[in-house]
This record gives C-alpha cells, structure tokens and sequence, in this order.
C-alpha cells in the first residue's frame, strides 16, 4: 500500500496515499500531539467539517481513559478483535447525526482510542476499507 508513515514523537501511524494527518486540540484548544486526525481526500485541516476520516487519541501509563459511549446514540457494541498487535474494542453509534465506529485498546499501559467518522455527507470511509485497516494495524506509541 502507497502512503507514508507519520511520526510526531508521541504516535507512530501509516497515513495512505490521499489522506492527510494533521494535529487535534486539547481541551485548552492548543494543538496536541496526543490527538491525530487522518482525513481520506483531505486538502486542508479544514476539511474535518466536510470529509470522512480517523481520530487517534493517546493516553499515556498517567493518564485514564474514560469511555463517554453514554455521549452518544444508536450504540450497537462490536465484537473484539485483534489487528496490528492490540486487542480492539469497541461500537457503532451516531453522534449529532453522524455515524462512527468507536475503538479503544490498551498495550504496555497506554491506551488508544480509535474514533472513525464512517460517513460525512458523500464521503464515506468503513472499518472493513484497505485504507482503515492500514492505518489501525500501524497505530504504536513512540515512547
């Protein structure tokens, strides 16, 4: 698969060919290295509003991960699996509309959670796309 690999000192992550990663913000609102966004067809950061794609979220061995599924609507839970070396958990749901597939795992006590925008008007990305599993089988910690 064609893509490249991107590294920000915190996560280590396959970005494919004709997506585009960039940094989320913390609850502060200043940009985190914690928080990736990988956007399919993505030319701009912008393009978050208008685009389907993947929000990777860090937590590190001193931090707790709190699942804030009762946020959301329609849950439907997934049955576990493995892919890239974790142990995936997770849900469907829909959030203000919008339907995402919802994934955690933790390794070596970090955790990741996986948050997949499944559809955003006529862009739509699935957990089954070549181009999802790549980029969920890649996801590691730098640390």
């Amino acid at each position: 698969m064609i893509g490249q690999v991107f590294d920000n000192g915190v996560l280590r992550v396959f970005v494919p060919e004709g997506w585009l990663a960039f940094h989320g913000i913390d609850s502060d609102g200043k940009e985190s290295p914690k928080k990736l966004h990988i956007y399919k067809d993505a030319q701009t950061e912008l393009d978050i509003f208008s685009k389907a794609g993947i929000t990777i979220c860090f937590y590190g061995k001193d931090e707790i991960f709190l699942s804030i599924r009762v946020l959301y609507d329609n849950i439907c839970d997934l049955e576990p699996f493995e892919c890239g070396g974790y142990l995936w958990n997770g849900y469907t749901c829909t959030s203000f509309g919008y339907p995402y597939t919802m994934l955690h795992a933790t390794h070596n006590d970090v955790t990741f959670q996986v948050m997949i925008l499944t559809e955003n008007g006529e862009h739509k990305i699935s957990l089954d796309d070549a181009d999802v599993q790549a980029v969920l089988e890649s996801i590691e910690a730098c640390e």
